[in-house]
């Protein structure tokens, strides 16, 4: 990659970065669970610099939300392990659409927007899965005390995690399948990402 190309990638992941954090923050005004999370719309520009740049940006991208997350404050700290669960492996997380680069840009190119679709899709639903796993490993382990009486401890955190990571993947397939329908060019810098 020329050295222009590696600064606007580097331009881009900094803004991004920065989207996600304001949305995290938005979103954790408003839709903030009892015990923590909330709806995960800071995957949107995490998923589309990885989309737009392939897998190495998307997790780079992912990693510095989840830092300034923790520069910000708002976290909520009973163990290393947790923190770095929760604050790190989550948010990381969701660069992994990466992965689904390349099909993602070459069915835009080709217009062939079913393809569009269900290889987004895809990717949301890996890179929101990886990070309701983290938060479930999380929860599970460091945060059992809050399981009501009875309740096996796995069944309350997949529960717990899931009221807000289903609707995240929801919400960010949505919208991300409604941006790059419409503004394809969203993905356009054609820079290899093998």
């Amino acid at each position: 990659m020329n050295q222009s190309k590696q600064l606007v990638q580097l331009i881009e992941i900094a803004i991004m970065t920065g989207i996600a954090i304001i949305l995290d923050l938005a979103s954790g005004m408003f839709l903030k669970m009892p015990q923590g999370g909330s709806i995960a719309v800071m995957m949107i520009p995490i998923f589309l610099i990885s989309f737009r740049w392939g897998l190495k940006a998307g997790l780079t991208t992912g990693f510095l939300a989840g830092l300034l997350q923790f520069v910000t404050g708002g976290l909520y700290v009973v163990h290393p392990i947790q923190f770095l669960l929760d604050y790190f492996v989550a948010p990381t997380a969701a660069g992994i659409g990466g992965l689904f680069a390349g099909p993602i840009r070459h069915a835009s190119a080709a217009e062939k927007k079913g393809k569009l679709v269900s290889y987004v899709t895809l990717a949301v639903l890996l890179g929101s899965g990886l990070k309701y796993f983290a938060h479930v490993i999380s929860g599970a382990v460091f945060f059992a005390n809050y399981t009501p009486k009875g309740t096996p401890v796995w069944i309350y955190t997949l529960t717990y995690n899931g009221t807000y990571m289903l609707p995240s993947f929801i919400i960010c397939t949505i919208v991300l399948c409604l941006l790059l329908l419409t503004a394809p060019r969203l993905l356009g810098q054609g820079v290899n990402t093998r």
